[in-house]
């Protein structure tokens, strides 16, 4: 049965070769320059605490609108598409916290759980929240940090 709703690409596969509802909202840089488009998909690209008060994540994140260049976002995105440090992973000695959400459409929990797994220093704080919650939910986030720097 497919995925249907506002989210249902996120369901899909890597691999899936089924064209999507619409646009592919995360890799549109419109969201940089238009307050309102950015209101209207940050739930479906956000997830988490997004999905209850985009009015939140425009003003959070609002200072972004025309940050950057066209060219250093095409150099992120494809960054993002070919680099791969898994291999460096388990040369890293030092401790590292990774805090990921689960409902994050962009970066998937399961990529922080290989990560915990390859760190050999690791902890894996998974918390219900999506892509940005570090900054829309700072008060229940920012202890977990501090406890973790203060160890």
């Amino acid at each position: 049965m497919p995925a249907t709703g506002p989210r249902s690409h996120r369901n899909r596969g890597p691999h899936d070769a089924r064209p999507a509802d619409g646009p592919d909202e995360d890799a549109h840089p419109r969201r940089f320059v238009d307050r309102d488009y950015l209101a209207s998909i940050a739930a479906t690209i956000y997830g988490g605490s997004t999905d209850f008060g985009n009015a939140d994540i425009t003003q959070i994140i609002g200072h972004q609108l025309a940050a950057g260049s066209r060219r250093g976002y095409l150099y992120q995105l494809l960054a993002g598409s070919v680099w791969a440090c898994l291999f460096a992973l388990p040369a890293i000695r030092q401790p590292t916290l990774i805090v990921a959400g689960t409902d994050d459409p962009i970066i998937p929990i399961i990529n922080a759980h290989i990560m915990a797994r390859l760190l050999p220093h690791a902890t894996l704080h998974a918390h219900p929240g999506g892509h940005v919650d570090l900054l829309t939910n700072a008060s229940t986030l920012s202890p977990i940090i501090e406890d973790f720097l203060a160890t």
